[in-house]
């Protein structure tokens, strides 16, 4: 893997999107030169000429983060750019302008119109990331409007004000003006909301949104002053691997909630996921998920994260700029990424005079963390549907995995749906099982005859930290 220059990106940002900073800043910075690599160095093209397209992908949930699957997802204003989310909530979407575009979500949960959007900064022929959209009824959502303007009451144009979100931030760009705007936000919940330029500090608000409603939130940023920005701290690496079709039969309206249900089960802090969604021609999929603690910095820009496979790839090679203020949380869902192959990770902060040619913009690096992810997991025993007198369980084995843990429900899993075994997730008893074997004879509660239950195996490392699961696969008890 090449290494990446940050300065590709910002330099066609400067380009095509100089609304990001003020005239006085465009006349005065010089991008700085390439010290951190960075994703979009092979960016080459031109400025949203007519015909250039990209690529935007993210996550579909409702309000409280949950993923929302066979959403239409579709860009403003663009021929033949419309995709479906998968299970998982996950959209991919092609065909998209070169240029900032809305991009939209609608679905039908329970007869009722879902919808939502986001804005998307999209270069021809690359992938836009983490683009993701919570939807809700549109009765039940509202905006918020207003201006960013600098200490002199001037407007800011191409500032950013970021509306955080169950899964991530909803932003919009100011105009001219300085005036932004941010529909389509679930009501009923109070958003952080920060307004963010480079050569200038952040303003952080909070706003309530009412449903039908317009909040009135306007910002005044004053200059920078390059102060230094933490780096993130205490960053953590989660490696899952999944199967690209979670249930071992036809998929069910409710699979999205299963899938992540059961992984919930086992998060130290729960979240919602900041989905970097991408496909597979595989039958799984490998997702790493770094959080960090969130920390309020009046400077901070954004963030850098940097992935390698050896500590020199490292060094050079950064997978992501993460333009939000707001971000606790980073999903790489990269298709490159292969079991047994060690990654390691670390983050920089970048402050809001990054662009200048000034020392001390970026933080030194976070903790380096790594991830390792596993082989794919998949059920043999029972067979999906199967009838079974007296259950027996078996599943390929994972190569460096220490143990396995069982899980069995009588009901399709889901959020309020506990595990019918083990009844204790903390102590597992008979449930865990240590590897190398890769079965398991049920002594667990009695199994009612006629019912049908659901059956899905993890494997995991000692210290948790590389986790796979298997399908869910359903059976009958005679």
């Amino acid at each position: 893997m090449r290494g990446r220059s940050l300065t590709a990106l910002f330099r066609r940002r400067r380009n095509c999107h100089a609304r990001e900073s003020s005239s006085r800043m465009r006349m005065q910075r010089r991008i700085w030169g390439g010290v951190f690599a960075f994703l979009f160095a092979v960016i080459l093209a031109g400025c949203g000429e007519n015909g250039k397209v990209g690529i935007v992908s993210g996550t579909i949930t409702d309000v409280d983060g949950n993923p929302v699957a066979d959403a239409e997802v579709f860009a403003a204003n663009a021929i033949n750019s419309r995709t479906r989310s998968l299970h998982n909530g996950t959209y991919y979407l092609t065909n998209v302008p070169d240029r900032f575009t809305i991009i939209r979500a609608r679905a039908v949960i329970n007869g009722i119109e879902y919808t939502g959007q986001n804005v998307a900064q999209v270069f021809e022929n690359e992938q836009s990331k983490n683009v993701n959209i919570m939807i809700a009824p549109a009765s039940r959502q509202g905006a918020v409007e207003g201006f960013v303007r600098d200490a002199l009451g001037r407007g800011i144009e191409g500032a950013r004000v970021f509306a955080g979100g169950a899964l991530s931030s909803a932003f919009a760009v100011t105009d001219r003006r300085g005036f932004y705007r941010i529909a389509g936000l679930p009501a009923g919940y109070e958003y952080p909301i920060v307004a963010s330029a480079p050569d200038y500090e952040n303003d952080k608000r909070t706003v309530s949104i009412v449903a039908g409603e317009t909040a009135l939130v306007s910002f005044t940023l004053n200059d920078s002053r390059n102060r230094p920005v933490q780096a993130p701290l205490n960053l953590t690496a989660t490696a899952w691997t999944l199967p690209r079709v979670l249930t071992a039969t036809r998929s069910t309206p409710h699979e999205r909630d299963a899938y992540n249900a059961i992984r919930a089960l086992f998060d130290d802090k729960p979240r919602p996921r900041r989905t970097v969604a991408s496909r597979s021609t595989s039958d799984y999929w490998i997702e790493i998920d770094l959080s960090w603690d969130y920390e309020e910095q009046l400077s901070l820009l954004g963030y850098g994260i940097y992935r390698g496979r050896t500590i020199e790839e490292l060094n050079r090679n950064a997978i992501a700029f993460l333009r939000d203020p707001l971000a606790d949380f980073f999903a790489d869902l990269d298709p490159a990424l292969q079991p047994n192959v060690t990654y390691y990770y670390e983050m920089v902060a970048l402050n809001t005079d990054y662009l200048n040619d000034l020392p001390g913009t970026v933080s030194g690096r976070s903790n380096r963390v790594s991830a390792r992810p596993f082989t794919p997991i998949a059920i043999t025993r029972p067979f999906p549907n199967e009838i079974v007198d007296g259950l027996i369980l078996q599943w390929t084995p994972v190569p460096n995995a220490d143990y396995y843990l069982v899980l069995i429900y009588d009901r399709f899993p889901d959020y309020q749906v506990a595990p019918y075994f083990p009844t204790d997730l903390n102590n597992p008893g008979a449930a865990k099982v240590l590897a190398p074997a890769t079965s398991l004879v049920y002594t667990g509660p009695t199994l009612v005859s006629g019912r049908t239950y659901y059956a899905v195996v993890l494997a995991f490392t000692n210290n948790r930290n590389t986790r796979a699961i298997s399908q869910i696969v359903p059976f009958q008890a005679r």
